[in-house]
């Protein structure tokens, strides 16, 4: 009369795995997610205002010292940084200024210490 239901739909099951498979190596990884050839680019430096950066370094790491003054060395130090290591140090003095003296506070104050002794 009628084909088997079981052997319709194993042929469907076979058909889709095909496909699949075919999906899977003829695409290319970044057009299946954006539709495109070539993925957008995205540049993730934002401008940083220098000065108020440095600043705030410094207003951190005093307070941090128990209102000492940061040495004259150290602060000629913090203004020569790079971008990339100036950012990397106001994120620990955040990470200062939220968490307070937890564990995670005080390694952030050695590692600031160490990026700028080291710098």
């Amino acid at each position: 009369m009628g084909r088997k239901p079981r052997k319709s739909a194993r042929r469907i099951m076979i058909w889709v795995a095909f496909l699949m498979i075919f999906a899977f190596f003829a695409v290319h990884p970044g057009m299946a997610a954006t539709g495109r050839l070539e993925p957008k680019r995205v540049h993730l430096s934002p401008q940083v205002d220098r000065a108020e950066d440095l600043e705030k370094i410094l207003e951190v790491l005093e307070r941090k010292m128990g209102g000492k003054k940061l040495s004259k060395k150290a602060k000629d130090k913090l203004f020569t940084l790079n971008e990339d290591k100036a950012r990397l140090i106001i994120s620990l003095c955040d990470r200062i200024t939220d968490d307070g003296r937890t564990v995670g506070a005080e390694i952030a104050y050695l590692l600031i210490t160490a990026l700028i002794v080291l710098s």
